[in-house]
């Protein structure tokens, strides 16, 4: 993103300095200008500024996506086609870029959509939920890997993202079990329960948010552990996996966004060439499905009969965070820090890139 705009330029929302009184936002003038600095972009100078209460000196692009970038302007575009089915190679040859570029644009967009949700999210859930897993693979498929996904039933707003590592199971050849056996050897076991903890992990936020609303799950064991292990303020109702998700199925959501999935990302393509490289890759690009489809979309493309609203409205409208369709720059327009929001152990993990079973080596 090139300049972000001209408010930014002349009224800079924060002190970048996370010991700074002036970190978390202010009405007052705490900046004076200090002059100018050239650069090899557009505009050829960078007007700079000076915090009055400790001092620190910035400039205007520091609060900008492509703060320390090359190449400016690039992010939406990557973020467009990057959920529109382009892999990352693709993108890389359209854009004459590195696919280097592509992947650390991707990552930094992820790191803000969290911080940006963060600050955005429902204080309440007044509607149902659904629950259910996505399976896939990372690296390969000796590494398959659950995706734990938590939907509104009514307003298709994605609540939840987590990630467990699975061992691999099924119908193997010898000689693909005998590769199994050596990386068990080398790494070992993938836990057991990982399902079971992230489950519960989202079940506990969920029963703060949404008393005496109704879980929807299919009839995994782990789900139900989970529901039992403490004191849900929600009702638990079970669904045949062998019912048709159709419309009136409650597991419907999760289906939709599956097949979302499916459909949009080239990595999750039946029969593709495409695919993660390591955990961190997937669950950062399923953070940026998150943001996108909940702020930046509406609820269905066309007209919904049985919902007049679901081509103008997004799911953050429904659920009361958002008043409109939010663009790009309305959502990464102003590059937060980490500091300035609250996380949970979970959240700092994935900003870090943090996968403790990991087979591969994550660059964070």
């Amino acid at each position: 993103m090139a300049i972000l705009s001209d408010q930014i330029q002349l009224i800079p929302p924060f002190c970048p300095n996370p010991r700074c009184l002036f970190h978390f936002g202010t009405n007052l003038k705490f900046y004076v200008k200090n002059g100018f600095s050239p650069t090899d972009k557009p505009p050829f100078r960078n007007q700079r500024y000076r915090c009055l209460e400790c001092k620190i000196q910035f400039s205007a692009n520091t609060f900008g996506l492509d703060f320390r970038k090359k190449s400016e302007g690039l992010s939406e575009k990557i973020l467009h086609y990057s959920l529109n089915g382009m892999s990352n190679n693709s993108i890389a040859r359209l854009l004459k870029i590195a696919e280097g570029t592509v992947r650390d644009r991707l990552k930094t967009m992820s790191r803000q959509s969290v911080l940006f949700e963060k600050e955005n999210y429902p204080k309440r859930i007044s509607e149902n939920v659904a629950y259910d897993g996505f399976e896939t693979f990372t690296h390969s498929q000796f590494s398959p890997c659950y995706v734990n996904t938590a939907v509104g039933s009514h307003s298709m707003f994605i609540y939840h993202n987590t990630f467990s590592p699975l061992n691999r199971k099924g119908r193997m050849t010898n000689e693909q079990k005998c590769k199994n056996q050596e990386l068990i050897l080398k790494h070992g076991l993938y836990p057991q329960n990982s399902v079971y903890t992230e489950t519960l992990y989202i079940m506990k936020n969920l029963s703060v948010l949404a008393q005496g609303r109704t879980l929807y799950t299919d009839e995994h064991k782990s789900y139900m552990r989970a529901y039992r292990s403490f004191d849900c303020s929600m009702d638990l109702e079970t669904i045949s996996s062998k019912a048709r998700r159709d419309s009136s199925n409650p597991l419907f959501p999760i289906n939709r966004l599956h097949n979302l999935y499916r459909h949009f990302f080239s990595s999750q393509q039946r029969e593709t060439i495409s695919f993660q490289k390591h955990e961190g890759a997937l669950m950062e690009k399923l953070q940026l499905m998150k943001i996108y489809r909940n702020f930046m979309n509406p609820k269905f493309v066309k007209k919904n009969r049985f919902d007049p609203d679901a081509h103008e409205k997004s799911p953050a409208m429904y659920v009361g965070v958002a008043s409109k369709i939010l663009s790009f720059d309305e959502v990464f327009g102003v590059r937060k820090f980490k500091s300035q929001v609250t996380l949970d152990q979970k959240e700092k993990d994935f900003i870090e890139r943090v996968y403790p079973y990991s087979r591969q080596k994550i660059v964070a």
